[in-house]
Order: C-alpha cells, then sequence, then structure tokens
C-alpha cells in the first residue's frame, strides 16, 4: 500500500453534511409537538420522543433506515451533536419506541413538513400558459417486502409481495407533500381514498404559494366520481385526470374526434402514426352529488410500426382525460406526458434512500418509518435546490432543474470533515480542495 494505516483520537467525520440536517430537526415546535404526545411524567432518564425522530431521519438521511444502523454511532461524538440529541438511543430503545408511538404521532411528523414546504414556497409552483400553478402529483407504487412475515405485506399489483403507498408530491421538483401506507392488495383507490385526497389537498392549501391555485395530477386507478367531484368542489384547485377507458370503444372516440376536428385535420406523430382531438362536458354523478367536467381526448391511428412496416390493420389507441382547465386537447396531452417523472421521485425514495424494504414488523411503525423517510427525503430536496440556486455545483448546467437525493448524499452528506473544539465553539472543516466545498459553504452562509 502507499500508505500506512493508523487510529486517530481527532474526531473526523465522513457525514460533515447531516450538520444541515440538524439544523432543521432543531426547530423547537417540533419537539414540543412530539412531547405533547408522549407520557405526562416521563422519567428523567427517558429519550425524548422527538430525539428518536431525529435518530431515525438521520439514519434515513444517510441511507441507513434501519434501526440496527444507530449501534454503528454508538463510539461517534459528531453524530448525536449534530442532530442535537441528548442521548443516542441503542437499537433495541429505537425500535421499540418507534414501534410504541402513537397514532398521533404522524400529525407531529405531518406538521413538520408543512411548515418546511411552506416555508420556501419559491421551489413549490411552475409556470404554464401564462400562469402559476403548484402542481401535485399523486400515485401509487409497490414497495417490494417479498420474502418477509410483516403485517400487512400481500400480494401488490405487479405480483410482489410487499406494500402499496399512495404518495402526494408537490411542486415541479417533487418535494413530498404526504403518503400512506398500504397493504399490497389494496386497490388505488380502495377505502379511505377519499378521505386521504381531502386530507392531502387541505395540507396542499397550507404550502401552497400565496393566490397560486393547485393542480392535482393523477392516472386512470383514481378515475372514480367521487374523487373528481371533490377536485371539482374544493377551492383554487384545478386536476388532470387520466380516463379509465376499460368499458369504452376506442373507434367511437376516434369517430368522435375526427369529427370535430375534420378528417384532414390530423397531427403526424411519427411516419406511422397520426392523431385527432376531441372535448366535450359530461355530468359526473355520486350519491347526491354532481359536477359537470371537461373531458378531452387524444386518438392515434397507428398504420405502420416504428420501424416502417405497415400494419395488417391500423392500431387505434385513446388518451383521454378529466379536467378543469382550459387548456387545449393538445396542451393538456403534452402536459400530462410529463407526469412521468413523478416516477424517479418513487425511485429516489426507494433506492436513494434504501427505503423499499421497511424495517419493523408492524405495519403502525412502518407508517412511522414512512413520515420519518418523508421528512428527510424533503429535507435532502430543499438542499439539492438550495445548491443548484447557489450557481455553485460542479458540472451543472444553469438550466438543471433539481438534484438528485443520491447526487446530495454523495457530494454533501458524505463529505469528509473535522470537528475542533475551540474558544467554546464547535468548528466542523472542510477540506478546501473538495470540489463540493464552496456548494457547502453557501449553505452554511445562508442566502445573501
Amino acid at each position: 500500500m502507499n500508505f500506512d494505516i493508523e487510529l486517530t483520537s481527532t474526531p473526523i467525520t465522513s457525514h460533515a453534511g447531516l450538520a444541515f440536517i440538524g439544523e432543521k430537526l432543531g426547530e423547537a415546535k417540533f419537539a414540543r409537538h412530539m412531547q405533547t404526545i408522549g407520557p405526562a411524567n416521563p422519567r428523567s432518564d427517558r429519550i425524548p420522543d422527538a430525539d428518536l425522530a431525529k435518530t431515525m431521519v438521520g439514519l434515513i438521511c444517510v441511507g441507513k433506515p434501519y434501526f440496527d444502523a444507530a449501534g454503528e454511532y454508538t463510539d461517534d461524538p459528531y453524530f448525536p451533536q449534530v442532530l442535537g440529541l441528548q442521548r443516542l438511543p441503542s437499537p433495541e430503545i429505537l425500535r421499540q419506541r418507534i414501534e410504541a408511538l402513537p397514532t398521533e404521532a404522524g400529525n407531529a411528523f405531518r406538521g413538520f413538513t408543512t411548515r418546511l414546504l411552506a416555508a420556501h414556497p419559491e421551489h413549490l409552483s411552475e409556470e404554464h400558459h401564462g400562469r402559476h400553478y403548484m402542481p401535485i402529483h399523486i400515485d401509487v407504487t409497490p414497495m417490494d417486502n417479498s420474502g418477509s412475515h410483516k403485517e400487512g405485506v400481500s400480494c401488490t399489483y405487479q405480483n410482489v409481495d410487499g406494500y402499496a403507498p399512495i404518495f402526494a408530491y408537490a411542486g415541479p421538483h417533487g418535494f413530498m407533500l404526504d403518503n400512506e401506507l398500504r397493504p399490497g392488495k389494496s386497490h388505488c383507490n380502495c377505502e379511505g381514498a377519499g378521505e386521504w385526497f381531502d386530507r392531502t389537498l387541505q395540507r396542499a392549501a397550507a404550502v401552497a404559494p400565496e393566490d397560486t391555485p393547485r393542480l392535482v395530477v393523477t392516472d386512470a386507478g383514481h378515475d372514480a366520481a367521487k374523487n373528481l367531484i371533490l377536485f371539482a368542489q374544493t377551492g383554487q384547485t384545478d386536476f388532470v385526470v387520466k380516463k379509465n377507458l376499460r368499458k369504452s370503444d376506442p373507434a367511437e372516440w376516434m369517430a368522435e374526434a375526427r369529427r370535430q376536428t375534420g378528417e384532414q385535420n390530423f397531427q403526424n406523430i411519427d411516419a406511422g402514426a397520426r392523431c385527432w382531438y376531441g372535448q366535450r362536458t359530461v355530468e359526473v354523478t355520486h350519491e347526491a352529488e354532481k359536477a359537470t367536467i371537461r373531458q378531452v381526448w387524444r386518438a392515434t391511428e397507428r398504420v405502420a410500426d416504428s420501424d416502417g412496416q405497415l400494419l395488417t390493420e391500423p392500431e387505434i389507441t385513446i388518451d383521454a382525460y378529466w379536467t378543469s382547465l382550459e387548456w387545449t386537447p393538445k396542451e393538456i396531452q403534452a402536459f400530462y406526458q410529463q407526469r412521468g417523472t413523478s416516477e424517479q421521485f418513487h425511485s429516489e425514495l426507494k433506492t436513494d434512500l434504501d427505503l423499499e424494504r421497511l424495517p419493523s414488523g408492524k405495519f403502525s411503525a412502518n407508517q412511522h418509518v414512512l413520515d420519518l423517510g418523508m421528512m428527510a427525503y424533503n429535507l435532502l430536496r430543499l438542499m439539492g435546490q438550495q445548491m443548484l440556486d447557489s450557481g455553485l455545483v460542479p458540472g451543472r448546467k444553469a438550466d438543471s432543474r433539481r438534484l438528485r437525493l443520491r447526487t446530495v448524499l454523495q457530494n454533501l452528506i458524505y463529505m469528509a470533515g473535522r470537528v475542533v473544539r475551540h474558544a467554546r465553539r464547535r468548528i466542523l472543516r472542510i477540506f478546501e480542495g473538495h470540489g463540493w466545498a464552496p456548494v457547502a459553504l453557501s449553505l452554511a452562509r445562508g442566502p445573501d
């Protein structure tokens, strides 16, 4: 080897970026809220519930979302100090106490998320056709927990055993607004979905920039009259919902689109396909409630495949949507096609933060871990956007929209630092030659 390996007593950390996470987790309101859900007269040596939450968020932020990982930091003074912990819990205590948290703890976790997002409205809106909206992408994604016997694990729609949680992401950069853990066998529009939508829309109103309408975007799994009426009746809320065409005849939609736009007024998609657009209004009813909602669609006729091979018979595909927007059908189609970005948000949560296989055998505890993961996810996402805003991120173009969470972890959270005590101050020293050191320094100084 080119170097001799020796041990040193000098405090050195490989997670210097946790300093920015600890600063946000030091919010006094969050600590008070967590205190209200604990016992009225706790023992003097009892680790506060807020410290348990901070520990779990810290572990998730370094990509170790499992209870046993707390044992890796038993002799590390930096980890508990930077997170503001009175005492680092052992893996056993962390597991026991997280599993014992009441349901009300979720309100504290969501309260923290709501305040965090509301404090940064500049990251929550984007402009479409001359007006700013706060998009809210809602989607279900399976979480593979196969080979386990955890409560709620069952076969998902992708034929793997696990959970089927629903997520809501706000803004163009994908801040997580809310989530709900569900058993794997649950349908995306299962019992309780309407109530979850209602709570999520209320939370969206609390974080949205002033005078900015919310724009709900979701797939055909939520094409239900109850949901459409809820969206239509919620103030300052627009929506684009993919229509479920399970009982529809594509030929009828095609004929109507051709009738409306004219046989020759088609758009060429590629050498083998062309399309027509259509729209109409439909009255939707649910129990005693009803609403008149606009439908728009694109009817595509394909006569040859991508290689130019002619098809025996033309293929007709329909992309239809429910919407409250006044955009043209073509504009609605183009906007919905951007929705695939939300799949990347799922990927970052499940792979970058390693949160696909949840750590507890108890369903309620895994919901708490997912909520704490939401806190960690948003803190890392915020750091990524603030780093981009600094203009100092190496190798990034000025028009980059966001940093993937893995990039934030690898270049900021895992940045090495030396911990120094001097004149009653704790100083974290970072090597000035590190390519991301100027970015970290800009975060420490804050906005000008």
